[in-house]
């Protein structure tokens, strides 16, 4: 028996187990090594019970079938111990598809539940050995699992917990690292930029299938795009993200479901959380706190921005569930305070265009908002030329999904199909807010 590692990769839909390295007793060279001599096994599991957990898929019909099948294997290389390609290594690496079986999270959308992958990987074709005189690699079984690698959070840490305003909550945060910055602008050919100092936080609420447990908010939805060079570079260079999880809900108002009454009972540990996160770290510019998030995260957004006016300097409320006939005038003019950028998409089944951010950008309007704004997508398909349909043509989600083209940055449209301008120049989401601060 021999061991391996799990390399998970951030997607669009959820972090998947993309590729497999396998500890050798020698050296090959990537010549002799065939994706066609391993087969792969996999099993998921319940965290909890261990039991392989029953599956099905998403808008099917069918009986739901136990999680556990064969894999097929892209290609295969020699590798170093990170998955690295190698001419010659003492791994190899398996890369696999996004498929349910290599799936981490799944559930519905009101939950998500994280599985645990057992493998067993079986050599079935003979690695030849660089001489003649030497014996092939043959015969290995692969089955002892010895950690995971995750490119995708580096940065992160998902341990973070605390109890605020009496309510015991967990959360996960980025912390940049400002030495690495520095010297990549100091560095820059021809135009070197100068030293950031302090750098701004972006609180981003996670929708109501992600919350509870750090690596499901982060990783459910691929909450670290934000943490990517991109993202990072729009928010001014460098940002702290600080990704909370919800107990219940954050429409929960009191009986631990979800609530279509505009309200939610951790409103007050939220803020708590936040002012003391900032108290923690003194590199952060207090005129740029953002807040944003998906949908029951992008009510949250709207009940942060009525409840403390003037405290944060934009909010992004993707898929809002925030009724504005419900609220009071009070409420919807204290959210006037804060630029807005409203995310949706006009085919969302689950929190309607005109109930919700339509509604909410129109009373907005209504009561003089300045720097409010709302991209309403015909639907929600994939834009990164990643992935596709049976027919070869993108990939089309629900529109609830719009969370995926806003953390992509493709978002950049007024209602009116028109480029948001700031100062005259066309902005993307995450430009736009980037550019806010308190005055």
């Amino acid at each position: 028996m021999a061991g391996y590692k799990t390399f998970t990769s951030a997607a669009d839909m959820g972090p998947y187990v993309s590729k497999l390295i396998l500890e050798l007793p020698e050296k090959v060279r990537t010549e002799f090594v065939d994706k066609a001599g391993f087969s792969v096994y996999v099993e998921r599991k319940d965290a909890e019970t261990g039991e392989v957990v029953l599956a099905k898929e998403h808008h099917t019909d069918k009986r739901a079938y136990p999680s556990k099948g064969y894999v097929p294997v892209l290609s295969a290389y020699a590798s170093d111990g990170e998955g690295n390609p190698q001419e010659q290594g003492s791994y190899i690496a398996l890369e696999l598809p996004e498929v349910r079986l290599t799936k981490r999270i799944d559930g519905a959308l009101t939950r998500g539940y994280i599985r645990v992958l057992d493998f067993r990987i079986t050599q079935t074709k003979a690695i030849s050995s660089e001489t003649p005189d030497e014996a092939p690699l043959t015969g290995l079984v692969f089955d002892i699992d010895t950690g995971d690698i995750c490119p995708d959070l580096n940065g992160w840490d998902l341990t973070g917990s605390g109890i605020f305003d009496d309510i015991d909550m967990n959360y996960g945060f980025f912390t940049p690292d400002l030495d690495a910055v520095n010297a990549a602008r100091a560095a820059r050919p021809f135009s070197p930029l100068p030293p950031i100092a302090s750098v701004p936080l972006l609180v981003w609420l996670h929708g109501a299938g992600e919350g509870q447990e750090p690596y499901r908010t982060v990783m459910g939805n691929r909450v670290t795009l934000l943490s990517s060079p991109e993202i990072q570079e729009e928010l001014g260079g460098a940002a702290y993200i600080l990704a909370p999880s919800s107990p219940t809900y954050w429409m929960d108002s009191g009986n631990g479901q979800i609530a279509d009454d505009n309200k939610s009972i951790y409103t007050k540990a939220l803020k708590t959380l936040i002012d003391e996160f900032i108290e923690a770290h003194p590199d952060i510019d207090r005129k740029r706190i953002y807040v944003g998030g998906l949908s029951n995260g992008g009510f949250m957004t709207m009940r942060l921005v009525a409840d403390y006016p003037g405290f944060f300097a934009a909010g992004v409320p993707v898929c809002a569930p925030w009724v504005a006939s419900l609220a009071a005038e009070e409420e919807m003019k204290a959210i006037a305070q804060t630029p807005l950028w409203f995310v949706q998409s006009a085919d969302d089944p689950i929190v309607t265009a005109q109930d919700h951010a339509l509604a909410d950008y129109k009373k907005l309007k209504e009561l003089g908002a300045q720097d409010v704004h709302i991209t309403c997508f015909d639907h929600i398909q994939d834009e990164t030329g990643r992935y596709h349909d049976k027919n070869g043509e993108p990939q089309r989600y629900i529109g609830h999904f719009v969370w995926i083209p806003a953390y992509h940055d493709f978002v950049k449209t007024e209602l009116n199909g028109t480029n948001v301008l700031v100062d005259g120049t066309p902005v993307t989401l995450w430009q736009w807010v980037g550019l806010h601060h308190l005055v």
